[in-house]
């Protein structure tokens, strides 16, 4: 699962399906942090320029995926897997997920 982020259009989720891995791409240079911050925030909240922390509500949204019981099954695990590794946060609900700069 891939979130792919450019800036001044709107975050889209790629590979939805697989839920074995889970990453941030942002097709900008790390400069572009704040003005990204501003424009995502609270869909998707960067810890530094490593890290972000992306909308669970968002993800199954955005996945197309929602209403099929195996990929919510499936999406519930990776929750699970990821809690366990300190890579979820509840208030508000969002996965952490490393942050690939691919600058622009």
């Amino acid at each position: 699962m891939e979130v792919h982020v450019i800036p001044g259009e709107a975050p889209r989720l790629a590979e939805a399906a697989d839920l074995r891995r889970f990453s941030v791409i942002v097709a900008a240079q790390p400069e572009a942090l704040p003005a990204l911050a501003a424009a995502h925030g609270g869909m998707l909240d960067f810890e530094g320029s490593g890290h972000a922390w992306v909308s669970v509500e968002w993800l199954i949204a955005a996945s197309g995926l929602a209403d099929s019981p195996d990929w919510r099954a499936g999406f519930e695990a990776m929750k699970a897997y990821a809690e366990g590794k300190g890579w979820t946060r509840s208030d508000p609900p969002a996965l952490r997920g490393h942050v690939i700069w691919q600058g622009a």
